[in-house]
């Protein structure tokens, strides 16, 4: 029950915080805006406007154009496919996985556990091995930080779009590796009944990790490439 009101929690905070990202960074009175309470009530007009309008354009054949679209069909074809695995994989870990741990009280079982396992270990191969090839690209060196009472405002924070990007690439990464890990360790014969319990909630949430990880890189990414 605990686990199903964080996911739903977590879920509406990113969707939340990419919208109100893509509300600040389009609007220019949004930018002038100094009173918070005026602010919120015109990203929330903002944001039902948009979601008529999301909801109107809503159809397979749209959903299919926007796929055709991403980058990633422009890719080599190693790179591509590459992509398509690690993309495929997880899509499939985060459907089965919190399908099953919200709306099955048993949990994951059956072709479906076994198709988990089968997608868990082309994720962390696939993720492997872009850290090693494309991990580079994910690294920036921080500029000095100042110590002064601006630091306590978010607003002079100086954090921009691009840094919460990198921070969500590695979180994703992190979480991708501790996902393989608690779901090797169980497999051996070293953990007692309380240290399996453990490692399946820790599972459970670092999936939860990975998933707002990815949707924060994800929403980011599109915003970026739809503004080009």
């Amino acid at each position: 029950m605990w686990f199903t009101i964080v996911v739903l929690l977590s879920a509406i905070s990113v969707v939340a915080g990419l919208t109100f990202h893509r509300f600040w960074t389009t609007r220019e009175e949004a930018g002038a805006t100094i009173l918070y309470a005026e602010l919120l009530k015109k990203y929330a007009a903002w944001l039902a406007l948009r979601t008529i309008r999301t909801a109107r354009k809503a159809s397979p054949k749209n959903w299919w154009g926007v796929v055709k679209a991403l980058p990633l069909w422009r890719l080599p074809i190693l790179e591509k496919w590459l992509y398509i695995g690690l993309y495929g994989s997880f899509a499939y870990l985060a459907a089965s996985g919190f399908f099953f741990a919200i709306f099955v009280p048993r949990g994951l079982f059956g072709y479906p556990l076994v198709g988990h396992v089968m997608a868990g270990g082309i994720f962390a191969a696939c993720l492997a091995v872009i850290v090693i090839f494309k991990g580079r690209n994910f690294i920036s060196v921080p500029k000095p930080v100042n110590l002064s009472p601006a630091l306590l405002d978010p607003w002079k924070m100086g954090i921009t779009a691009a840094q919460v990007k990198l921070a969500a690439f590695w979180l994703f990464v992190l979480a991708g590796f501790l996902l393989a890990l608690t779901a090797l360790v169980p497999m051996l014969p070293l953990l007692r009944t309380s240290g399996q319990k453990f490692m399946f909630e820790f599972h459970r949430y670092n999936a939860l990790a990975s998933l707002v990880a990815a949707m924060v890189f994800a929403g980011l990414e599109l915003f970026e490439s739809g503004r080009a």
